[in-house]
């Protein structure tokens, strides 16, 4: 499952924006959810480009880069992270990922540079892998745009050619309790499944760690974050004349209540942009492409020296 646990970590929070601002009149609903979940769940052949930057009151703590590309049971996956270090630098991390209909995934790590290593996996052909719990966390939020209505004057529509601009602002007190708690039931479901965090144990202090005691920002607050506050929203969604996502824009401010009642603000900026739809393709892994060897070699060519 390794796919869909990296891949989730930028795409998931496509998901959480629909979750948390979609309520629109139904049309504008039906366009946005579907293409969401569509591009997620039902396109096999498509290119993924994104940047996101986070920042916890207002200090930048991680920016992540991705390119992405599905082609049938065959993708290319590069994750790339900058980490602001106290001395003034950067730190580098991420991966590719190669991944063959035959369900092997070849990984190069930047910690490990010029060595790549070969895993297995289910074979997959789309973004991400559906699942019973999935699938229920995607029919609720079916029920919850039904539902939901925003204000006059958050939603502004534009189309030229066939496509379609959508422009959504909203701040704290015009977001509905509903997209608030579905905020929410979809984080703590998104912490457990892939960060493997089970939320309960934070009813008993006993059991809880001190943000600072975590190695990171991130794990910190997707380990011990107990509830999320949605308190502003101006993103641009673009569709293609054939409804299907093009491109994702704008910033999303939220807070973190951990569990010792301590509230951080966390913002994100994000740019995403779907091209390529049918034509997108993904060349076999070749070593000699991108210069590396594998894991057992490099060690057993270390030793030798």
């Amino acid at each position: 499952m390794l796919r869909s646990k990296l891949t989730v970590l930028i795409l998931a929070v496509c998901i959480c924006v629909c979750i948390s601002g979609f309520a629109l009149a139904e049309s504008t609903v039906s366009k946005l959810w579907n293409s969401g979940c569509s591009l997620l769940f039902y396109t096999d052949n498509v290119t993924v480009d994104g940047q996101a930057v986070f920042s916890i009151d207002g200090d930048r703590f991680k920016t992540a880069h991705l390119h992405y590309v599905q082609d049938g049971f065959s993708s290319l996956y590069d994750w790339k992270l900058l980490t602001p270090e106290a001395d003034g630098s950067e730190l580098e991390t991420g991966w590719t990922i190669i991944a063959d209909e035959e369900g092997y995934y070849y990984l190069m790590e930047v910690f490990y540079p010029g060595t790549y290593r070969v895993g297995s996996d289910d074979m997959q052909n789309t973004l991400l892998r559906r699942s019973v719990e999935l699938d229920s966390l995607v029919d609720l939020g079916d029920i919850i745009m039904k539902q939901l209505t925003l204000p006059e004057g958050t939603v502004a529509e534009s189309e030229k050619d066939g496509k379609k601009s959508i422009h959504i602002t909203l701040n704290a007190e015009q977001i509905p309790d509903l997209a608030a708690s579905a905020l929410n039931l979809g984080a703590g479901f998104l912490a457990d499944r892939w960060f493997g965090y089970g939320h309960d144990r934070f009813k008993s202090e006993e059991n809880a760690v001190d943000f600072y005691n975590y190695i990171t920002v991130t794990e910190a607050l997707a380990d011990g974050t107990v509830r999320w506050l949605l308190r502003e929203m101006d993103m641009d969604f673009t569709l293609d004349d054939q409804q299907r996502l093009t491109g994702i824009n704008g910033t999303l401010c939220t807070q973190s209540v951990f569990w010792d009642g301590t509230i951080r603000n966390i913002a994100l900026e994000l740019h995403v942009s779907m091209t390529d739809y049918g034509e997108s393709h993904v060349k076999p892994f070749d070593p000699a492409d991108y210069g590396v060897v594998r894991v057992s070699d490099y060690d057993v060519t270390s030793a030798e020296k």
